[in-house]
């Protein structure tokens, strides 16, 4: 479902009043769409710009975002109208000198790119994915700890670190805030096993270093024993000597604090309401983010598997 006309969007200017011209120009762009509605409503996103081509207006609004927010770097999103997964992969840095390169590749691809506050997903503390029966509202969430993403689950990259089950309520039953809520966790990971996620991580990091937007070939070539230790030898390098090494002080990993599980499930339930409210004839809802530095939640989309029409959002 490619898009032929030109897109260009500042996420910090859409609100209730203008979202709907917004998602006319995005077709079949979950991530964009879903990002855009939270943004309008109110939800924790970063900020940043949708394009599909580099103009001259484009190049000056990238200046000029950067530049007020003093950015040297920019979170790498990225998205192609119509299709939920792409080989290609996003969510990783590029320095400002590589964004109109980056742009043109993706848009010869048929693309969209999504620019973002340079938020390293190597320094993320949580990550949640999360899935809804919205008839039961049962809700199943998946995490995995400090340095790790939430690509890491959502592409099948690493097990999870830990897994819940709760249900926030059906026709009958009204849930208004997380006190409420009976969580039961169904699993939480080993030191065995969590030391065999965090080898993998590094693999994966590793991988990416060499090539951000097709590392499975990487980690696919890479036979087990001396070139998966090169990799992680080189995500080490990379981590301690650029700073981040959220994954290299967490050998072990400690469950996820309640009061990151009660912010993350205060503001689901808030999009659970909005839709049950809405009347959309949804199955289910998933959700996926990420509690950054400084105790800060992010989300970065939400859809529903079965569900490709983006324009139920303007009802929503």
């Amino acid at each position: 479902m490619p898009s032929n006309r030109s897109i260009f969007i500042e996420t910090p200017r859409v609100g209730r009043d203008n979202l709907s011209d917004s998602l006319d120009l995005l077709p079949g762009c979950w991530k964009c769409s879903s990002m855009l509605w939270m943004q309008s409503n109110g939800f924790p996103v970063l900020p940043g710009l949708i394009l599909n081509a580099w103009t001259s207006e484009t190049e000056a609004a990238v200046s000029t975002f950067c530049r007020d927010r003093n950015f040297s770097e920019l979170l790498v999103r990225l998205e192609k109208p119509g299709d939920r997964w792409t080989r290609r992969r996003g969510g990783y840095m590029i320095p400002l000198r590589k964004v109109r390169s980056q742009v043109e590749e993706l848009a010869s691809e048929g693309m969209i790119t999504i620019l973002l506050e340079p938020a390293s997903p190597y320094l993320d503390m949580f990550s949640l994915t999360s899935a809804c029966d919205l008839e039961t509202g049962k809700l199943d969430v998946e995490v995995v700890g400090p340095g790790f993403d939430a690509s890491d689950i959502l592409k099948s990259d690493i097990l999870p670190h830990e897994r819940f089950e709760l249900f926030l309520g059906n026709k009958e039953l009204k849930i208004k805030n997380p006190s409420q809520l009976q969580i039961k966790r169904l699993h939480l990971i080993g030191r065995e096993d969590y030391k065999a996620s965090f080898q993998r991580r590094l693999v994966k990091i590793g991988a990416r270093l060499r090539n951000p937007s097709f590392p499975d070939e990487v980690m696919s070539a890479a036979a087990p024993g001396p070139d998966q230790e090169v990799l992680i030898q080189e995500a080490i390098h990379f981590l301690q000597t650029s700073g981040q090494t959220t994954i290299l002080d967490h050998e072990e990993y400690e469950p996820i604090p309640s009061r990151f599980l009660n912010v993350f499930l205060g503001e689901f339930l808030r999009l659970f309401q909005r839709v049950k409210a809405s009347k959309i004839h949804w199955r289910t809802l998933s959700l996926a983010s990420s509690f950054l530095p400084h105790d800060r939640l992010v989300m970065w989309d939400f859809f529903s598997p079965e569900d490709y029409d983006t324009t139920v959002l303007s009802r929503l």
